[in-house]
């Protein structure tokens, strides 16, 4: 894959080379990162009432069947992993600040799942509106390069997809009062577009942090 250009290229200490991928440590922690936020999100939707699990073909963790944590990491992991391989870079102030930077961009997306729990009883329209507008305010404060939204696509096709065919197969459900496409919520594109380009991001920082050495 040819590396995104649409960017200047980073400064690069001398005798130093750019990491051209996650190493294994990385991907691991990407992959925790992911596992933990899914289960908190997967907690606000299944207290409020806005996701229901019709089978129990595995044990649960906490409020999730253990299929849905290891989704969610192995997700993470691969979107932040892709990042990289695309060329993706750590911007200025991630170079400056990571954890920080890390850290706000998880909270976003937390907030971002947590406000599409509140939405359950809603109008239509503001249920729709408030948790895209949002999202899209996430996209645009985290995205730095083509690959970053090139994450969020695929996230979003991935996951609404992989959603829609659970849902099809009867594993899970949405509540009857959510605004629904295809058996899946209305704003749920939205919530994996935010998550596409923050993991994207992610695997930048795990990539500087933990490179591999191939």
């Amino acid at each position: 894959m040819e590396p995104d250009s649409s960017e200047p290229e980073e400064r690069v200490a001398p005798g130093t080379t750019r990491p051209r991928g996650v190493g294994l440590a990385g991907l691991l922690v990407l992959f925790a990162v992911g596992a933990v936020g899914g289960l908190i999100g997967d907690m606000c939707h299944v207290r409020s009432g806005t996701t229901r699990y019709l089978q129990d073909p595995l044990p649960y963790v906490w409020e999730s069947q253990l299929w849905f944590p290891l989704v969610v990491g192995a997700g993470t992991a691969a979107l932040g992993w892709i990042s990289v391989r695309l060329g993706a870079r750590a911007a200025e102030a991630e170079q400056r600040e990571p954890l920080r930077s890390a850290s706000a961009m998880i909270a976003a997306v937390l907030a971002l799942y947590a406000l599409t729990a509140l939405m359950r009883g809603e109008d239509a329209s503001v249920g729709i509106v408030l948790p895209w507008a949002v999202g899209a305010l996430i996209v645009a404060a985290f995205a730095r390069r083509r690959s970053d939204l090139l994450c969020a696509a695929l996230a979003m096709l991935g996951g609404v997809g992989g959603e829609i065919a659970l849902s099809a197969a009867g594993l899970f459900e949405y509540a009857g009062d959510i605004e629904q496409i295809a058996g899946v919520a209305a704003w749920l594109p939205a919530l994996y577009l935010a998550f596409g380009v923050v993991a994207a991001r992610l695997g930048v920082l795990a990539a500087r942090r933990w490179p591999s050495s191939a």
